[in-house]
């Protein structure tokens, strides 16, 4: 798999960031604060997500404040 850090990625029902991606496993991040969620998380278990998180977020109140 390409190397996946920084892009948005979905882990269970979650939005991520790829902190780290080394091994076949990966580091798991909020996306706008940074703090570490998962550590050492294999890279099967993550899905690309970015177009289904921006659909998301492109919605939400905070976005629709800025």
């Amino acid at each position: 798999m390409k190397n996946l850090k920084g892009s948005i990625v979905k882990f269970g029902s979650e939005f991520v960031r790829v902190s780290s991606h080394r091994a076949g496993k990966v580091n798991l991040a909020g996306i706008f604060n940074g703090r570490i969620y998962y550590k050492a998380i294999p890279e099967d278990q993550v899905v690309e997500a970015y177009d289904e998180w921006y659909a998301h977020w492109s919605k939400s109140e905070t976005y629709m404040c800025m």
